[in-house]
């Protein structure tokens, strides 16, 4: 998504043997190596939801522009911090939306981190159009984390559950937005074995 809204009012013999034993060793040795990365990943408490909103009441079609576009960016935050819904709060530095194009910033705090958008604005009385774009990234959370790298891998059992790990992920912090976290989970064995870049894109997280 491009983060576009629409609101109502609103991826020689003897030395190539001893060669191969060197390249098997080694092999074993990486595979060894991979199994042990990060710190395992057990089966989440909650899983993550689906559709994730914030914990406090939605606004009505009737509310107003800015209280509806609040309520969305804490819906996004949300999902970029992995689904597990934990209490959010925004502020915005406008008073109300116009049926003139406006552009201001909102910034929503999650767990205590503050994450900003640019909001933009294209007018409309009955329809109104919205852009908002985070400006110094995106807030990823060690639970989150966890609970979609189960949900990715865990959920098929068998050796993927067993092996699933991630790195030690702080509870809550910013990174960049649709590029690599810095953080990885892995699955050490099976068919899904490999290293997953953790992303955390301006809709959601998503691993690579």
């Amino acid at each position: 998504m491009n983060g576009e809204t629409v609101l109502k009012t609103k991826k020689w013999i003897r030395t190539a043997a001893v060669a191969a034993l060197v390249v098997s060793a080694a092999t074993a040795c990486g595979s060894d190596e991979q199994k042990v990365k990060g710190t395992p990943v057990a089966s989440p408490k909650a899983s993550p939801d689906a559709k994730v909103a914030p914990l406090r009441p939605a606004p009505g079609d009737k509310a107003p522009p800015l209280e509806q576009i609040k309520y969305g960016l804490e819906g996004r935050v949300i999902a970029m911090a992995g689904m597990v819904a934990k209490p959010t709060t925004s502020t915005c530095d406008t008073g109300e939306v116009t049926d003139q194009p406006q552009k201001f910033t909102c910034t929503v705090t999650y767990m205590g981190t503050e994450v900003p958008f640019s909001v933009e604005t294209k007018g409309g009385f009955i329809l109104m159009q919205y852009t908002a774009t985070p400006t110094k990234g995106g807030v990823i959370s060690r639970e989150g984390v966890h609970a979609q790298a189960w949900k990715n891998y865990g959920v098929y059992g068998g050796k993927a559950a067993r092996s699933l790990r991630c790195d030690e992920i702080p509870e809550v912090r910013l990174v960049p937005v649709d590029k690599p976290s810095g953080y990885k989970c892995y699955v050490g064995e099976g068919g899904l074995k490999g290293d997953y870049d953790v992303i955390v894109g301006s809709n959601g997280m998503r691993f690579h």
